[in-house]
């Protein structure tokens, strides 16, 4: 499903997976769209430190500052997609762009 410049999540080791996890959940503040709620990570952009989550069936690119700390929202900037067709025509853009 995913095309450079994303790679799906599967393919890094648990420690990093683990480690992506954890700056999420720090950079989340009250505020944010995705505080407090399950996040599935999806995959990871290879040249800039971009995830892709999905949560309450919707999917998120997020932009994590690596700050180690709770951001103001809007950060960590994430752009919301409702549907994974819409989620789908934008990693093409990433693809074409990359």
């Amino acid at each position: 499903m995913f095309t450079e410049p994303w790679s799906d999540i599967g393919e890094y080791p648990e420690a990093h997976i683990s480690a992506l996890f954890r700056e999420l959940a720090l950079e989340l503040a009250l505020g944010h769209p995705l505080f407090n709620k399950p996040v599935e990570l999806l995959a990871r952009r290879e040249d800039c430190d971009h995830i892709l989550v999905s949560s309450d069936s919707k999917y998120f690119i997020v932009h994590l500052t690596w700050s180690g700390k709770p951001e103001c929202p809007p950060y960590p900037v994430s752009e919301p997609f409702s549907s994974l067709e819409a989620l789908l025509a934008q990693l093409q853009k990433h693809a074409q762009e990359y």
